[in-house]
C-alpha cells in the first residue's frame, strides 16, 4: 500500500492564512522558495497568484497565468500575494499587489 504523501507544513500555514485573510486566492497554486540571508531574516517566500477569468489584455493563454509564468511583471488584473516567513513557519511579512515575483 502506497504511503501518503507528507505535506510541508510551510503550506499548511500559507493555506490557513490564505484562508482567513484572502478567501480568493485559497485555492490557488502556492510557490514555495527556499530563501537565504543573515540570521534572523525571513527563510522561506510563499508566492500566490490570480488572474481574473477571460481574455488577458496582454494576450497571455490562460495556462501561462495558472503556471505563474506570466512575463509581464506588472498587471493590473492580476491578485498576488507573497508571505514572508521565518524559520519556525511564522509569517513575518505579506506583500499584496499585482507582481509577479520569480
Amino acid at each position: 500500500m502506497p504511503r501518503k504523501k507528507r505535506q510541508n507544513p510551510l503550506v499548511a500555514v500559507a493555506r490557513a492564512h490564505l484562508s482567513q485573510y484572502v478567501p480568493e486566492l485559497k485555492d490557488a497554486p502556492l510557490r514555495v522558495r527556499m530563501l537565504d540571508g543573515p540570521p534572523g531574516s525571513p527563510r522561506y517566500a510563499v508566492t500566490v497568484e490570480s488572474c481574473p477569468p477571460g481574455p488577458c489584455p496582454h494576450g497571455m493563454p490562460p495556462e501561462v497565468a495558472a503556471a505563474g509564468t506570466c512575463p509581464i511583471q506588472d498587471c493590473p488584473l492580476r491578485n498576488s500575494i507573497r508571505l514572508l516567513l521565518d524559520r519556525s513557519g511564522a509569517v513575518v511579512q505579506i506583500t499584496r499587489n499585482h507582481m509577479h515575483w520569480d
